[in-house]
């Protein structure tokens, strides 16, 4: 036989199944004839308060109870109320004090009872019985009491006095050290209302019991379905009250096991929680033909109780706490009633609408992903094969690419074009608007619910935030030496029209995106795609790679997601396996136009332009540049042709060939090839200054300072003594491509030192120095008045410097606070500007910058 330890109290009571740790206490100190704190005390616990030991034991207190006792420590805490802490109580462990529970208002300090299990089982108490989800006696088939009722106070568990000659079972009400008079009823003789063995609350709490208060159940999952619960309990109990005419027959069959009497409006006795959690779970139950209904009903009341809140989201926010599940269901049920923007927020045109649960660093993640515009497969699938041509199409993508970083988030519109680059918005959404006949469809907002998720559910091997931050108009780079020798051999001519062209195609590349902000794709876009042959696309691609090798990304130049992302969804467009591909290269080397290819293709002119872009479809180019005579064909000369009219145009009126191209409508070329045709001589042009060049002007030189330093042709020819004419002639001759209009000289070309994307930017706007030096002196001011009152210059003059500054960093640099301040990126901008502005003060060494 196992020794028994001399601590061990000698005389042994066995607590019964699903006991309370106080009441085994209480009748171990009935079995011993004294009263609990003496009890307590012989225990080895002096002082110990056994409602604070019932809601969780301390270490201390667990050895002593099990070296004294007996139970192992695991019995003794599934004695308490700890296993169900933050979700059906909630304990501050600190105090051990009860505070306010996860969803009822029932703490737990008190305890319901089910008469006919006290007397039973000699007034042992149920634990289960201290939690608000215990409202039924699955047992015996009754709902749970409250109170005594005869004294109407909730009934004790255990007494302070010696109960020597008090029964078990007796209400002891007033039995404390301060109450002269206790109750003494015998709460086993207590009536309670019996229900139904087929009784839907009999149905809840079997089911509360098994999926919320089984301990060993996943707490996960037993949280879901007690917010779920709870939240539409609450809505069943307030609608009791205000739509009780308008509930369906089973709200009236939960009630009539009740006994028809409505609950208290403020209660949460077990008459209350048992009415609603059944009604909860009626609703929850979608196997019941009633289920819909309920749901329905209880929608109504909590409509109702939302009379300033019209648009259902504002008034279903107070169901966001039941869940996704109920939430999702919810956000279905009134989805004809959502603007179309938000039913793409709330993906209520899918199976699985929910509430926007998404951070704004899950948000950016998610267009690091995307480009600025949809990618043409993705187009193809979603645009409707309309019966004219979209002649905004760039507009649509752009608009299509901002509205994926919608679902799911509290991001609006205009916040997702600026994240994007998209700053033109209003033009991409009516271009859209008008595409699609105004907002749209349904399997539009669909289809670009499902593919956001998939975009954050799957891995993408490009970041496009990273290439929009790095590459542009101004940073992509082009070997034109690489291009000269490709079109040697070809027989083709390098102009600067065509350079320019190709270096926007590169840059394209990069993107993934027209470049610019343009709701049109250039014209002359898709003729060029269609006619780069195979060997042209292997160089243009090998520039976009040596472009961002040069930056240290190692990804793939373009990507579009697979078509497997998204499965059995029905498309508005056109899948891009349906075009026939030899087909369509037989159409397109034939020279047919647009219009007859995508008739012979059964498809949109705009779906045969984005077929082009996405599987890159080309022909060959022709072996000799279509500029070329062909021998035997002379130009009539006729017209300002006649050699007559073109010797005095020419020599006489000293017109130059530009304009008399433009006069005759053709290119200088073509006036060039009429005069020698004509025997016409040509002028000898005015000596050149070029003699002045020196030594070190070669092509070189010039695209250094001109395209990598951003300095101007006025400023080239002003360090050289010559006339900026004779550097742009130069620029047009070794065929660097000019910068767009608007650009400005770099007032740092002459520090030679590298500068940062966000500042090379910068200095090639107008007023860079000026508007720099303002920037460096705003921060720490009260506010933009106080730091143009100390700049000399005006509050509007000011703040408008700032936004086209911050407009062209594409960042805001200072924090519009009290007083103002820099953020991150912009401490790291001024900091760059400030070493740079030294520099050319000459107040620091280029050994400092650095």
């Amino acid at each position: 036989m196992t020794a028994w330890p001399d601590e061990r109290i000698p005389i042994w009571v066995e607590p019964t199944a699903g006991e309370a740790l106080d009441s085994w206490l209480e009748a171990y100190s009935r079995r011993l004839s004294t009263s609990m704190p003496e009890f307590v005390r012989f225990l080895g616990l002096p002082g110990a308060r056994l409602n604070r030991m019932l809601r969780c034991l301390t270490e201390h207190e667990r050895q002593v109870l099990s070296r004294r006792t007996g139970l192992s420590s695991a019995r003794l805490t599934a004695m308490t109320l700890e296993p169900w802490d933050g979700l059906a109580v909630t304990i501050d462990r600190q105090t051990r004090r009860l505070i306010r529970p996860p969803l009822w208002r029932h703490s737990g300090n008190n305890t319901r009872y089910c008469p006919r299990c006290l007397g039973e089982s000699s007034a042992r108490w149920q634990l289960s019985w201290r939690l608000p989800w215990s409202f039924a006696c699955t047992r015996h088939e009754m709902l749970l009491l409250d109170r005594c009722p005869k004294c109407g106070q909730p009934p004790l568990v255990h007494g302070y006095r010696r109960l020597r000659d008090v029964a078990s079972g007796t209400c002891l009400y007033g039995t404390g050290s301060t109450n002269a008079i206790h109750c003494g009823f015998f709460l086993p003789h207590a009536e309670a209302a019996l229900l139904p063995s087929h009784s839907l609350i009999l149905d809840a709490q079997r089911e509360v019991n098994t999926d919320v208060l089984e301990t060993e159940s996943a707490p996960g999952s037993a949280r879901q379905h007690s917010q779920e619960l709870a939240v539409l309990a609450r809505s069943a109990l307030h609608g009791l009250h205000t739509q009780l005419t308008s509930a369906p027959t089973a709200v009236h069959d939960v009630l009539a096991e009740c006994g028809g009497a409505l609950p208290e409006p403020t209660s949460e006795d077990a008459h209350s929680t048992a009415i609603g959690t059944a009604i909860a779970r009626i609703a929850l139950h979608r196997q019941r033909d009633d289920s819909d209904t309920v749901f329905t009903w209880l929608m109504a009341t909590k409509r109702s109780r939302q009379e300033r809140q019209n648009y259902p989201t504002q008034w279903l926010s107070g169901w966001v706490s039941a869940g996704p599940r109920v939430t999702s269901r919810a956000l279905a049920a009134v989805d004809e009633e959502l603007t179309w923007l938000a039913r793409i927020r709330f993906g209520t045109t899918t199976s699985a609408p929910a509430w926007p649960t998404l951070t704004d660093e899950d948000v950016q993640r998610r267009a690091a992903r995307l480009p600025a515009m949809l990618w043409p497969a993705w187009t193809m699938r979603l645009l409707p094969c309309l019966p004219e041509s979209v002649f905004r199409l760039a507009g649509i993508r752009r608009a299509c690419a901002a509205l994926l970083l919608m679902p799911g988030a509290n991001w609006d519109y205009s916040q997702a074009t600026h994240f994007l680059g998209n700053r033109r918005k209003f033009p991409h959404r009516e271009a859209f608007d008008a595409a699609l006949k105004r907002n749209g469809s349904a399997e539009l907002a669909t289809a670009l619910v499902l593919l956001a998720r998939a975009l954050d559910s799957n891995p993408a091997p490009i970041n496009y935030a990273r290439r929009r931050a790095t590459f542009s108009e101004a940073t992509v780079t082009f070997d034109l030496d690489a291009y000269q020798k490709y079109c040697r051999q070809h027989g083709m001519r390098a102009g600067p029209v065509q350079i320019e062209r190709l270096r926007w195609y590169v840059l394209k590349l990069l993107l993934g995106a027209d470049p610019g902000t343009s709701s049109r794709t250039p014209a002359w876009s898709t003729e060029l795609s269609r006619r780069i042959n195979d060997e042209l696309k292997s160089f243009l691609l090998r520039q976009a790679a040596e472009n961002l090798s040069s930056h240290g990304i190692t990804e793939p130049v373009v990507w579009q997601p697979p078509s497997t992302w998204l499965n059995e969804i029905a498309w508005a467009g056109v899948e891009p396996d349906r075009i026939d591909s030899d087909l369509f290269s037989t159409l397109t080397a034939a020279g047919h136009s647009l219009a007859h290819i995508a008739k012979a293709l059964d498809v949109s002119e705009d779906h045969v332009r984005l077929h082009v872009e996405a599987t890159g479809i080309s022909v060959p180019l022709p072996s000799a540049p279509s500029q070329l005579r062909i021998p035997g064909r002379p130009i009539p000369r006729q017209g300002l042709f006649a050699p007559e009219e073109l010797q005095r145009l020419y020599h006489e009126e000293k017109f130059s060939l530009a304009k008399i191209a433009r006069l005759a409508g053709c290119s200088q070329s073509t006036v060039r090839q009429v005069l020698d045709e004509a025997k016409i001589p040509v002028r000898k042009n005015r000596a050149r200054s070029l003699s002045r060049l020196p030594a070190s002007f070669s092509r070189e030189w010039l695209e250094r300072e001109y395209t990598h330093k951003g300095r101007s042709s006025t400023d080239i020819a002003r360090e050289l003594g010559i006339n900026k004419n004779t550097v742009a002639k130069r620029l047009k001759s070794w065929g660097i491509p000019r910068r767009p209009n608007g650009l400005h000289s770099n007032p740092f070309a002459s520090l030679s030192i590298p500068l940062s994307p966000a500042m090379q930017r910068v200095s090639m706007t107008k007023n860079c120095l000026s508007r720099l030096r303002h920037l460096l002196q705003v921060p720490g001011h009260r506010n933009l008045s106080a730091a143009a009152a100390s700049l000399g210059v005006e509050p509007g003059s000011l703040s408008h410097q700032l936004r086209r500054l911050e407009a062209t960093l594409g960042f805001t640099a200072i924090a519009r606070t009290t007083p103002l301040s820099t953020t991150a990126a912009g401490a790291t901008f001024l900091a760059e500007a400030r070493q740079l502005i030294a520099l050319l003060d000459g107040e620091a060494s280029p050994s400092e910058s650095s």
